[in-house]
């Protein structure tokens, strides 16, 4: 009898396991969250980016900006939840504006027909003191 449990176990792990990895990918959306959703062809084309390789794009917006006045960091990261997604992050702390203080893109990227496409792009924004909201969100600062 004791066996059996232990096979019975096994078995459950292993399914439980297996089920974990549709699970992630599908949780995807919910990451989104907080973002303000943007034309992501537009972003494209106001960012200049011609190329869909997520590293290739990460370069590109990471090294895109001239303008680093008053910049205390500038971050990005490229991360690839399952085998035909990606998803960038693009992180701008310290902004030579008077409202804003800091922005976050999230570029995520898809396989469609053996490419690398922009799916989604969304942002969010931390404001300056006593501008609006300190902490990450999609609303915009006064």
């Amino acid at each position: 009898m004791h066996k059996s449990i232990v096979k019975e176990s096994l078995f459950l792990f292993a399914v439980f396991t297996c089920l974990q990895l549709p699970i992630a990918a599908l949780s995807q959306p919910a990451s989104r969250s907080g973002y303000e959703a943007l034309n992501a062809k537009q972003f494209a084309t106001d960012n200049q980016i011609t190329t869909f390789n997520p590293k290739d794009i990460a370069v590109k917006l990471f090294g895109g900006d001239s303008d680093s006045e008053g910049r205390k960091s500038d971050a990005i990261s490229v991360e690839y939840p399952t085998r035909n997604t990606a998803v960038i992050v693009h992180t701008v702390v310290g902004l030579a504006d008077d409202s804003v203080a800091a922005m976050r893109y999230r570029i995520e990227l898809g396989i469609k027909q053996n490419k690398w496409e922009i799916v989604w792009v969304g942002r969010q924004s931390k404001c300056q003191p006593n501008r609006g909201h300190q902490n990450w969100a999609a609303g915009r600062c006064n």
